[in-house]
């Protein structure tokens, strides 16, 4: 048997297998059922092991799903997604440079619109403003989403609120801790950072030709796995709730928040989203400083606008910010 008839065999057993979780299945119906051979059940029942998932033997030549593996695979971010266009199409990898860099060379390619890039670990994670994300192996995930939008540029830079939105909500049904928006692209818990968004656009003068929405959550991480730089500003959800979250259940939820978040926002970007969107945010209400380019301007920060950017009055007068780095001026 070939390297890609075991693969096959694999994951048909698995889908076969997993639909009656701790019943017992027989060995020989496998056989039967895929025309395999004793020794190929074995090899194939052997690599679902190895890639993690749990699987008993019972008496009389029985086995029996268990659980399934915490991997970012193809099968497993498949199995129980909801979406219909976002993440129709997946490339799952064990190490990549960066998730962004695929699915960039992915877009030019022609893949369509919804095809998502994750990986287990990344060893050039890449965040805003030339940041490097921290990207430990089979602890977070790291995830990137092509968009293809009819609109034109001028939209695109709220799709990052939108973004957060969708994932702020994803988080908050797997934690305890108070879940925030740390505008535009930030995910806060408890206060600490636990997410962050990279959304990067190529465009002409009247169209968006993509976008790729780059997403990193720190899942499983233990607090001593950060970083020192790290510790007084980032936590995870297993550091938050002191138990594992299953990622897979995390994921598939944010990718289906975030097609109905994307389906909205194409219609009228994100206004009906605007009170969800006040309700998590961290700097609504607060004085902030707000620096770009050369410049640092104080204000107090008094809404979100349809196209994603911070209201911020300052001397009686406000202005809608698209950009910057936003920090809460303490008293």
């Amino acid at each position: 048997m070939t390297n890609k008839d075991l693969e096959k065999l694999s994951e048909d057993l698995l889908l076969r297998i997993r639909r009656r979780p701790g019943r017992p299945v027989a060995t020989a119906s496998l056989q039967k059922a895929f025309g395999a051979g004793a020794d190929d059940v074995v090899a194939a029942l052997g690599k679902l092991k190895r890639l993690g998932y749990k699987i008993r033997k019972k008496t009389g030549g029985q086995i029996a799903f268990v659980a399934a593996a915490d991997s970012l695979t193809v099968t497993e971010i498949g199995y129980g997604l909801s979406s219909k266009v976002i993440g129709k199409k997946i490339h799952a990898y064990h190490s990549v440079k960066s998730t962004n860099d695929i699915a960039t060379q992915l877009a030019q390619s022609g893949t369509p619109e919804g095809t998502i890039v994750t990986a287990e670990t990344q060893t050039k994670g890449r965040g805003r403003l030339g940041r490097s994300w921290y990207s430990p192996p089979k602890t977070g995930i790291y995830v990137s989403i092509i968009l293809k939008p009819k609109f034109r540029p001028e939209a695109a830079p709220g799709l990052a609120v939108m973004t957060s939105l969708a994932l702020a909500e994803a988080v908050e049904k797997h934690t305890s801790g108070e879940v925030k928006i740390k505008w535009p692209n930030d995910i806060h818990v408890n206060g600490k950072k636990v997410a962050g968004i990279l959304t990067e656009l190529s465009a002409e003068r009247n169209r968006v030709d993509y976008v790729v929405v780059g997403v990193g959550i720190n899942v499983n991480q233990k607090p001593d796995d950060f970083p020192q730089e790290l510790k007084s500003i980032a936590t995870s959800l297993r550091a938050v709730n002191r138990r594992k979250v299953p990622r897979l259940d995390l994921l598939r939820l944010f990718l289906s928040n975030f097609e109905k978040e994307y389906l909205g926002y194409q219609k009228g970007q994100l206004g009906r989203s605007r009170k969800r969107i006040r309700k998590y945010s961290s700097l609504i209400g607060q004085q902030v400083r707000l620096s770009f380019g050369n410049r640092i301007v104080e204000g107090k920060a008094i809404d979100i606008d349809a196209t994603g950017a911070l209201i911020i009055e300052m001397d009686g007068q406000r202005r809608a910010v698209t950009s910057g780095e936003v920090t809460v001026v303490k008293d």
